[in-house]
């Protein structure tokens, strides 16, 4: 028993020593970096809209649309007097399309102009560079591959190589990413081990490694435990 723990122990390292300090490294890395920085929350000025505008009910927007219809709540981004102003949305999917309604007037929203985003990407904007290009998505990259096509991409020339994506109704931005992103999205598809996605938690091979991982700590605690066990005393 104490040989094939021994040679198992030995098989398992062998396999698994990259993978630990891939488990090790990402680790590191991701707690060392301020998850706010990665997000890119100090990229973007907020803005909240006040629901006490609200005056339509919500089941006067979802009465268009058919009982298979998701309610859900968003801003409109409006910039006066350079001053970025928000109004609430209510946001309706049904059958993997949105339809967006102000909450105050009950209004349908249309889809904003290129001219338009400039403007309120620029307003949402806390970084140092410049819209460098602003393109039209039907396709999302992986970066943004949970949020719903289509949207605007606009790139800033900044150093750390900014990209917001916004909201092509509404003018928000749904998500920022920076190199920053990119480095810690990097290391934790390392870690979780989910070279495709990188979102499954729960994917086979980081499963089976975990699993053999721990084969590796017992049988390892099994021999340190053989080496320093107390010897008994011989009786004479």
């Amino acid at each position: 028993m104490l040989k094939f723990s021994r040679q198992l122990h030995n098989w398992l390292g062998l396999i698994l020593v990259i993978q630990i300090l891939f488990w090790f490294l990402s680790g590191l890395v991701m707690a060392i970096m301020p998850i706010e920085q990665v997000r890119g929350e100090h990229l973007r000025h907020s803005v909240n809209s006040s629901w006490q505008q609200a005056v339509i009910a919500p089941a006067t927007v979802l009465s268009k649309h058919s009982k298979a219809a998701n309610l859900g709540f968003s801003q409109q981004l409006t910039v006066t007097d350079n001053t970025l102003i928000a109004a609430p949305v209510y946001v309706i999917t049904e059958a993997d399309q949105q339809y967006r309604y102000l909450a105050n007037t009950g209004n349908q929203i249309g889809l904003l102009k290129e001219a338009d985003i400039y403007h309120l990407a620029s307003a949402q904007y806390l970084g140092n560079g410049q819209i460098s290009h602003i393109q039209w998505l039907t396709q999302l990259p992986q970066e943004v591959k949970n949020l719903s096509a289509p949207l605007w991409q606009v790139q800033f020339n900044d150093a750390d190589n900014t990209t917001f994506y916004l909201d092509p109704a509404t003018g928000l931005v749904q998500r920022v990413r920076t190199q920053g992103w990119r480095l810690f999205d990097f290391f934790w598809m390392l870690h979780i081990m989910d070279y495709k996605d990188r979102s499954n938690f729960n994917n086979p091979l980081l499963i089976a490694t975990a699993a053999a991982a721990l084969l590796f700590t017992l049988t390892g605690l099994m021999l340190l435990w053989q080496r320093f066990r107390p010897k008994r005393k011989s009786n004479k």
